[in-house]
């Protein structure tokens, strides 16, 4: 190597090229003249020959000076120019022993130790010495010496591992494989801390460096590395233990993280001078506190710098869903209101934007992959939901029903114990003289050990029907002995019932805080959320209730562990078990990687900065030179930079020279853009083709849903569902068009055509009122469809089903029974036959009964609720609306017209005075829709007396 002062060349013998500029210069001064273009006639070609000699012109002096660098930049960059050359040498002419502590500490510089580990490579290459890499926290046997090229191949895959060396077993190892060898050049690249051992180790690497030299690097003390541990306990204070292995003063940050990466807060801490640890204190609110996975030094990249929670503070993810719409609901009455407050502290709670019970269902459980799933006032759930839970709840997963008027009609298979049709009320059949206590809570409860406020009382609640065995167990019990809260066992997970609402309609237990204690503790039962799809949500779920969980006896095996970067990972190959009662004294180490350990639902964190961890600062090596990491890296190579200027030089040289020889340039030039021209307009006419081609289907799909939307939003609608008979589908059709004629005529509402929907794939959103004509030879409903019909009815929609069976047999007979087969699985409400107090009866017109083309058929609707607040609720949510309505008198046959507004079906008995009626009931119930419960306000009821002559 040859130096100029701070510069240096690898190769520089190469530039007595430089010498040949002046040859270069000779050679490239001329260029050829310019071709010329003349018109003439071919005789003028033997008048104007001259006899004389041609010379070629000379090239301009700036391009032979632009060459001229050209060839300089070439012959320097050969010479392979460097900044900083290192141009020291190891002592001795033995092999380069390369000893690296790649443990924990190394990771927050690791980048700066690999430039060093590099550079004493290429120091160790450049005197022609074979390398022996060694790192401290392998357990890999020690080989031979290697060529440099062969090392640096190594290297690239050395990274830190997240446990500390072990240089006993490492002293050992290498007396072992390099006993009676000595004259290395043994250069150790130290993480500063003092592990132990440390002078017997560095007493074997003295004596390999005999005839040689033993050379330290040691990190600089801004460099040191730091750890973080959990302070010991200071009650419902968040605060992390910073150590240091230098003494301070040092400062920073301590960051408080979710299980995903989200920060929660930051704490300063600040090691003072002569000190080695220090405090940092999160002033946070107990509600943020508990979300709190893992506590990381700020800008430290490592698995000391991380320190994991386990169980007493990892969050849950918790799925709510409820029947009626959100947007609707007062917020204070809402049934999700309290259990969202009651949990948010201390879970991450989900609430799915979607109105279908089902979709959302299988939302929390595929995408958001909760651990517990609130329903509150569901009653049927479709098959196919219902599989869908059973198993999520097989692998773990916790379902919290609550109760309400839906549950009342006996529920589904969904339920700890089976329920009694009704329920139990203060002033109902099943009635109580008074509210309702709590009982103190039994031992074998999860709930033993918490406070029974003595305001708490209950009104009303579900009973378990005493008719069916019960093997469920009773968490929670009335003053009376009847149950409050029931649980059972499903595969791995848990179904429990609250036998009251969500709410305070039927008690005030939501308003206690009891109520919080007691949905943590059930959503404790599960595990919280491990390795999600793409592994980023982390952390291992919360311990089970000790009273429900018995402590693990057997091995905790890996679930996930940190890798030497302080990053959750999955659990290396070598990772063990350890045993239960071996966790507290495990230190990490390859066989046990710092992270979680145990099943899911009991996961524990092992951690390489315990309680009582302190960092000691690595003694000086006696013999051994120590140096900072960054008086040993790389020169700074300036060969590519150099090569690419003269990359840039020659574009220059190019475009020079089509400058000079601008008329062939330019034709050329044109003759490719003409080309190209003819490839874009070639392509331009094929690709359109070609894209419309492959886009007409998905346009066409997107266009026929369009296209129905916009029908039937621009104008109200009546709408009929398409039954896949002909002459039923006609005759909805046409009776639905009567009745919008009479509406147009009668009313202030103007509706449209009506329209038929395909009831499996139509949105059912734009319409207020389906008309649903029921076949004789109906069939049972998918899973996808009833969960769609059921989310438009709880959502405000209203369904008129007729059984056009009044002539033959009453409600209940034939038709009765196919209505049964097509809706018995959805969550229906109690009904009852329209009462004559009910909206219905005086939404437009005052009726008293709803005849059709037969007459005699009840009307049934949805039950009144005896509760006033229930009756309220209900008004908030569906304006008074029942969802349901079932007729068997054959609406559609006698409001059906022709064009010239003649019916088209007769009527019996009441011929047309029954039309008349049919007509008016047809108008009541579109009325009913579109307006709910406003004739029922007390500011019409002197209207309605005068017009009823009272």
């Amino acid at each position: 190597m040859m130096t100029l002062g701070p510069l240096g060349f690898m190769q520089p013998w190469v530039l007595l090229a430089l010498a040949a500029l002046p040859l270069i210069w000779w050679l490239l001064r001329f260029t050829p003249p310019s071709p010329k273009m003349v018109e003439f006639p071919p005789t003028r070609l033997l008048k104007e020959l001259k006899p004389t000699e041609e010379t070629p012109a000379r090239s301009p002096w700036w391009l032979t000076l632009l060459r001229m660098l050209l060839a300089a930049l070439l012959i320097l960059a050969l010479a392979r120019p460097v900044i900083n050359p290192d141009q020291e040498r190891f002592a001795g002419s033995g092999p380069l022993l390369l000893v690296v502590d790649n443990g924990w500490a190394s990771a927050a510089y690791w980048d700066a130790r690999r430039e060093a580990i590099a550079a004493a490579i290429d120091r160790a290459d450049r005197d022609g010495r074979a390398v022996l890499l060694v790192p401290t926290a392998s357990t890999e046997e020690i080989g031979e010496p290697l060529p440099a090229d062969a090392v640096r191949e190594r290297i690239a895959g050395l990274l830190p591992q997240p446990f500390a060396p072990n240089r006993e077993k490492l002293a050992a190892t290498m007396e072992e494989a390099l006993k009676d060898k000595s004259g290395y050049a043994v250069v150790w690249l130290t993480d500063g801390l003092d592990y132990g051992h440390t002078e017997h180790f560095s007493t074997w690497l003295g004596k390999l460096a005999e005839g040689g030299s033993l050379t330290v690097l040691k990190p600089d003390p801004q460099e040191a590395a730091l750890g973080v541990g959990q302070a010991r306990g200071e009650s419902g204070v968040l605060a992390g233990r910073v150590v240091s292995g230098v003494k301070g003063p040092l400062t920073g940050n301590v960051r408080a993280l979710t299980a995903r990466g989200e920060p929660l807060g930051e704490a300063p801490f600040a090691i003072k001078s002569g000190e080695t640890e220090a405090i940092a204190r999160f002033d946070l609110p107990l509600e943020i506190r508990n979300q709190v996975s893992r506590l990381q030094i700020k800008s430290q990249r490592s698995a000391g710098a991380v320190h994991l929670l386990d169980a007493q503070s990892q969050w849950h993810r918790v799925g709510i869903v409820s029947g009626e719409s959100r947007e609707e609901a007062q917020p204070l009455l809402s049934p999700l209101y309290y259990v969202e407050r009651a949990l948010t502290p201390y879970a991450d709670i989900i609430t799915p934007s979607e109105r279908n019970v089902s979709t959302a269902v299988n939302d929390l459980i595929e995408k958001q992959r909760v651990s517990t799933i609130v329903l509150a006032d569901i009653g049927k759930l479709v098959p196919a939901t219902q599989e869908e839970l059973e198993t999520w709840l097989d692998k773990g997963g916790v379902l919290i029903r609550f109760a309400g008027p839906r549950l009342e009609q006996g529920g589904d298979e969904l339920l700890p114990v089976a329920l009694r049709r009704g329920g139990r009320s203060l002033g109902g059949a099943l009635s109580w003289g008074t509210p309702q206590k709590l009982s103190p809570f039994e031992d074998k409860s999860p709930f033993s050990g918490l406070d029974v406020p003595e305001d708490v009382r209950v009104n009303r609640q579900v009973l378990a029907d005493p008719a069916v065995a019960m093997d469920a167990e009773v968490w929670a019990t009335l003053a009376d002995g009847t149950p409050l809260v029931t649980a059972k066992r499903h595969g791995e997970g848990w179904i429990v019932l609250f036998h009251v609402t969500a709410n305070s309609d039927w008690s005030n237990l939501p308003l206690s805080g009891l109520f919080v204690q007691m949905l943590r503790q059930t959503i404790a039962l599960g595990p919280s959320q491990v390795g999600a799809a793409g592994g980023e949500d982390g952390a291992p779920g919360e311990a089970a209730s000790p009273g429900l969980r018995n402590a693990a006896t057997t091995a905790l095996a890996p679930i996930q562990t940190l890798d030497g970067f302080g990053q959750l990972v999955p659990p290396p190959l070598r990772a063990a078990p350890i045993a239960p009662d071996q966790f507290d004294k495990t230190v990490a180490d390859p066989d046990h990687p710092p992270g979680y350990y145990g099943p899911s639902g009991q996961a524990r964190a092992l951690n390489i900065v315990k309680i009582d961890t302190k960092l000691q600062p690595l003694p000086d090596v006696a013999g051994a030179s120590t140096v900072g990491f960054y008086t040993l890296r790389k020169p700074f190579a300036l060969e590519p930079w150099l090569y690419l200027t003269a990359l840039g030089l020659f574009a220059l040289d190019i475009l020079a020279v089509l400058a000079l020889s601008a008329g062939l340039g330019f034709r050329r030039h044109h003759g490719a853009a003409a080309a190209i021209a003819v490839a874009v307009a070639l392509g331009a006419a094929a690709f359109p083709h070609v894209a419309k081609a492959a886009d007409t289907p998905a346009a066409a799909t997107g266009s026929e849903a369009d296209d129905f939307g916009l029908r039937a939003s621009l104008k109200t609608r009546l709408a009929y569902v398409l039954t896949g008979d002909a002459e039923i589908d006609r005759t909805s059709e046409e009776g639905l068009w009567g009745l919008s004629k009479v509406l147009g005529a009668r009313t202030a509402l103007e509706p449209g055509a009506p329209m038929g929907v395909d009831i499996e794939k139509d949105d059912l959103s734009f319409f207020p009122v389906l008309y649903w004509p029921v076949r004789e030879d109906a069939e049972p409903l998918s899973d996808e469809t009833l969960a769609r019909i059921d989310a438009y009815m709880k959502q405000g929609g209203m369904i008129v089903f007729d059984t056009r069976d009044q002539e033959r047999v009453a409600y209940g007979g034939s038709q009765g029974k196919a209505l049964n087969r097509l809706i018995g699985r959805l969550d229906i409400p109690a009904l009852e036959p329209v009462p004559g107090n009910h909206v219905l009866t005086r939404s437009f017109y005052l009726m008293n009964s709803f005849p059709g083309r037969w007459d005699g058929g009840s009307l049934w609707v949805e039950a009144e609720p005896a509760d006033e607040t229930e009756r309220s609720e209900r008004s908030r949510r569906t304006d008074g609306v029942s969802s349901v309505v079932i007729t068997s008198n054959d609406f559609a046959s006698a409001w059906a017209l022709d064009e010239a507004n003649r019916p088209l079906f007769p009527v019996v008995p009441g011929g047309e005075v029954q039309r008349e009626m049919a007509f008016r009931a047809g108008v009541n119930l579109v009325m009913y829709a579109l307006t709910g419960n406003y004739k029922a306000d007390q500011v019409h009821v002197p209207a309605l007396l005068e017009r009823l002559g009272q």
